[in-house]
């Protein structure tokens, strides 16, 4: 997770505030609900960022592949049940 901190003038922060009490969220909420919407209209444009992985993730991931099509791998249907029992 990657924290901001912003400086808002007053008039930045009415507004926003004032947009934000219409859906019942404080600043804060206001400020994560319309990075999102942009977020979400930025993947929505087909736009996703790659990034190269390491050569030791790309092997442990291509071998997980493979143990999948090879049929070693389980269905978990509970995930904290099955963690709980380890």
């Amino acid at each position: 997770m990657t924290k901001v901190q912003l400086s808002l003038t007053n008039q930045e922060a009415a507004i926003l505030n004032s947009y934000g009490s219409e859906l019942g969220y404080n600043l804060s909420k206001t400020i994560r609900f319309l990075i999102s919407k942009a977020a979400e209209k930025f993947l929505q444009k087909g736009t996703i960022p790659v990034y190269k992985m390491s050569q030791k993730t790309e092997k442990k991931g291509l071998q997980a592949l493979k143990e999948y099509k090879t049929g070693k791998t389980i269905k978990i249907d509970d995930v904290d049940n099955f963690f709980s029992q380890l």
